[in-house]
């Protein structure tokens, strides 16, 4: 189970309660935000201050659509005239060009919502080599309490190169198992007027039910990593856009600095977390996939998103501390290497790789979900009608994954070997033997 592990010098804090895969929720020690928290019988403890009665606050677990036993089937009705205009907006490509457009109805077993609406979702410039479009499904649009399971949105994912159809589905997983806050996912058939469209990756929106689900505190402000550079859009408090906060986390150029408004900690796994897997598109790396939530309580808090540019994107030996993406689509990761830079930061990061390896990176836990979630998808992915690959190359790359898992965790075990038995930084951050 996840809480607190203390590891050497390194003290890795968790977001969030324990679970075993993510989806669960559990008791015991845990971390949220930093203060532990441990339940003995009606005794609470936080930060060390035992009171009686019931546990303090904690994490909700996924919401039940993201069961990892469950495949979904959505049903979309779309008027004839709004599913040419969606099909339009696909073939313009154009981000600036998209509608949000309204359903004759949204379908779940017995569940039927007439006010939802759709639109496109994902990279338009990306798109033309897509061959299937990925949608998100809103459910507050016009009446803003609006929720189906509890939820705003249903986001339905399906990049072109995630053949497996798992990458996101088992890197968040692996984010939640080591205590992070992460999305919940599984896969999801999708129909639009009656007719299969195809298989999908089924992702939890990180939006304001997200950090009510995660957070004690869901009200600070919540920021996507956008263009080139530090660049932040606030993603919600429309009616108090306060972005001084965002400007101050820019600002920030020492560890003194840095110490003041992140959640250090976190971010310090979240990172690893990214290296482990690897995720060559989020924050480790210097890419753009990735939130950021202001905590009233802990600070900036980094979390995860979009993780398709997993596993298979990157070889297998990819570095974990020295890996960056090209410098063409290199956008900086002034954090990370604010805090790697730092000796006793550096200590605790390879300490929390350590932890993520031993807590998030079991290759038999691993390899079985992929066997599992494979076979629970099998008869949907050979079905996809609009899949740019052919059951062929779906299949092929499930295999590949799970031999990558079993690689990437044996080149993990050398890597460690070498910083834990007093290897030193060589010229280009590699570990040097003793």
């Amino acid at each position: 189970m996840v809480g607190t592990s203390t590891s050497g010098a390194s003290l890795v804090t968790t977001t969030g309660g324990a679970t075993s895969t993510g989806d669960v929720a559990s008791t015991g020690s845990s971390t949220t935000g930093g203060t532990q928290t441990t339940t003995t019988g009606d005794a609470t403890t936080v930060g060390g201050t035992t009171t009686a009665g019931g546990p303090e606050w904690a994490p909700r677990p996924c919401p039940v659509i993201y069961a990892q036993e469950l495949l979904p089937t959505f049903e979309l009705e779309i008027e004839a005239d709004e599913l040419s205009e969606i099909k339009d907006e696909w073939l313009i490509a154009d981000d600036n060009k998209l509608g949000e457009h309204p359903l004759k109805s949204f379908k779940y077993n017995d569940t039927v919502i007439t006010d939802a609406t759709v639109r496109l979702r994902g990279n338009a410039s990306h798109w033309p080599e897509q061959g299937k479009m990925q949608f998100e499904v809103s459910f507050n649009t016009v009446d803003k309490k609006g929720r189906f399971a509890g939820l705003k949105h249903v986001l339905l994912d399906a990049a072109t190169f995630n053949r497996s159809f798992l990458r996101d589905r088992l890197a968040l997983a692996i984010m939640r198992d080591v205590g992070l806050a992460a999305p919940c996912a599984n896969n999801a058939r999708l129909v639009i007027n009656g007719e299969y469209y195809g298989l999908f990756t089924n992702i939890e929106k990180i939006d304001s039910e997200f950090l009510e689900r995660y957070f004690e505190h869901p009200d600070g402000n919540l920021y996507k990593r956008v263009g080139s550079g530090i660049g932040w859009q606030l993603k919600n408090n429309e009616d108090n856009p306060d972005k001084s906060d965002a400007k101050a986390l820019k600002a920030v150029d020492s560890m003194s600095q840095l110490l003041t408004v992140m959640n250090l900690d976190q971010a310090l796994l979240e990172w690893a977390t990214e290296a482990v897997i690897p995720d060559r598109d989020g924050a480790w790396a210097g890419g753009l996939n990735l939130y950021l939530y202001n905590d009233p309580k802990t600070g900036f808090n980094v979390l995860p998103w979009d993780l398709d540019d997993t596993f298979l994107r990157l070889p297998f030996d990819t570095d974990p501390y020295t890996y960056q993406k090209p410098p063409e689509v290199f956008h900086g990761r002034p954090y990370y290497d604010l805090a790697t830079a730092d000796p006793v930061w550096f200590v605790k990061y390879i300490h929390t790789i350590e932890y993520v390896v031993e807590r998030g990176y079991d290759v038999a836990v691993l390899q079985d979900r992929i066997d599992t979630w494979a076979a629970q998808i099998a008869t949907a992915a050979a079905e996809d009608p609009n899949k740019p690959f052919t059951t062929a190359q779906h299949l092929k790359q499930v295999e590949e994954k799970r031999a990558y898992v079993a690689k990437r965790a044996a080149f993990l075990e050398k890597w460690l070997k070498c910083w834990k038995h007093g290897g030193t930084k060589g010229k280009d951050g590699q570990c040097v033997p003793p």
